[in-house]
């Protein structure tokens, strides 16, 4: 019986698993079908990208550009490993630093001197420190036209600097040029940028320090005195002279007004003269004896009214004479002193 038995339930469990594994392979192959379908939705899904305001997307497929404008929104693209896209921040400022190096600053450690100090024009030793803003102008150039833009930047600032501070003497570098040195700087960093096409832009540059070693500082702080104290006698002499210069002007101008005021005065009193006399001339050729009584008595009405006189009779009881109305013929008659 026990062999018997045996031999009939091996046959069996056989069988049994064989149903088994039929009736859960078909939901095997569901599930693998229906996991691949994830998968695909999943790694199509992967190619959707979202540009922020402040970005703008290029696209490379297998390396080679094939969108380089993608604005803000959102965009998609084949999946990864075929195309990549890069979201570079276009309106962002950045910030180089020449003459120094922003993580020693935070450190608290002095710049290092072959960084800082340049040679001037006039063989003199100055440290300079100052900062360049930029910002991606072309995002594709900046990706693909230069390993490291960034420190072209700084390659670039620090080239224009030298040259120009070589051509100016320290004391333009440390008084009227720096305005002048600045632009300069970032006009010549700027063109540089350009000839290497890594499309960026230069937005300012502006200086952090300028300042002579300290080795010879106090010569150059009574230099500044000196040119301070220069600056401020000339500004007073300045302003004394804008004070008297105007006053003087003005007396001048009202001098020569007058003078000329009295110039046509007297030209227009003489030529009155002049025609009175001509005119008087007619007269007396005309009537002499009348003309020249009538002279006479005018001058008497200008002279007696302003002399004291004194009137003498030839004797007693005469009346007062009118000198007023005396003749020239009668006047010589009468003694008056």
């Amino acid at each position: 019986m026990n062999e018997t038995g045996t031999q009939e339930s091996e046959p069996r469990e056989r069988v049994s698993i064989l149903e088994t594994v039929r009736g859960v392979f078909p939901r095997w192959r569901v599930m693998l079908r229906v996991g691949a379908l994830v998968f695909a939705a999943l790694y199509l899904a992967s190619g959707l990208y979202v540009v922020q305001p402040d970005e703008q997307g290029v696209v490379t497929r297998f390396g080679r550009i094939v969108n380089d404008g993608a604005m803000p929104g959102m965009h998609y693209r084949l999946p990864w490993p075929v195309e990549k896209v890069d979201r570079p921040k276009i309106t962002e400022v950045k910030i180089m630093s020449v003459g120094f190096r922003v993580v020693d600053r935070v450190r608290g450690l002095p710049p290092a001197k072959e960084e800082s100090e340049i040679l001037t024009g006039d063989e003199n030793i100055i440290n300079i420190q100052l900062m360049v803003q930029y910002r991606i102008a072309d995002p594709a150039k900046f990706l693909f036209a230069a390993e490291d833009p960034h420190w072209l930047v700084r390659r670039a600032a620090e080239s224009t600097l030298t040259q120009v501070v070589g051509s100016l003497g320290v004391d333009d570098i440390l008084t009227s040029e720096k305005f002048a040195i600045q632009e300069r700087v970032r006009e010549g960093t700027e063109e540089i940028l350009a000839r290497y096409g890594c499309g960026l832009k230069v937005i300012g540059v502006y200086f952090q320090d300028i300042s002579p070693p300290s080795e010879v500082g106090y010569a150059f702080r009574d230099v500044s005195s000196a040119r301070e104290d220069k600056n401020r006698i000339v500004h007073e002499a300045q302003g004394y002279r804008n004070e008297v210069m105007p006053k003087a002007r003005g007396e001048a101008e009202e001098i020569l007004r007058k003078a000329e005021a009295y110039r046509i005065e007297r030209v227009e009193r003489a030529k009155g003269d002049a025609d009175r006399f001509v005119a008087l001339l007619a007269e007396y050729e005309k009537h002499p004896e009348v003309t020249r009584t009538r002279l006479y008595v005018e001058a008497m009405e200008e002279i007696l009214p302003r002399l004291k006189k004194y009137m003498i009779g030839k004797g007693d009881g005469q009346p007062v004479a009118n000198l007023k109305l005396f003749l020239p013929e009668a006047s010589k008659s009468i003694p008056a002193r």
